[in-house]
């Protein structure tokens, strides 16, 4: 189980690194007739996953671990 979680935390930690990079790449632009274009969609849903990752990382931290004997 904390296995799984800290993969899942590392997925939402990527997702968001790709939000954030994505939006970087694309860039933003004023169009001639004033209108702003940018790829604003990508910064909460970066901000979300970014926030997920941490949250559920903590968990996984939180979570003792199995003990063999």
């Amino acid at each position: 189980m904390k296995r799984n979680l800290a993969v899942i935390s590392a997925l939402f930690l990527l997702g968001s690194l790709a939000c954030v990079v994505s939006y970087q790449r694309i860039g933003s632009h004023v169009d001639p007739d004033g209108t702003l274009r940018e790829p604003f969609s990508l910064i909460p849903i970066g901000w979300a996953t970014g926030l997920a990752g941490i949250g559920t990382g903590l968990v996984a931290l939180a979570l003792p671990g199995r003990r063999r004997s």
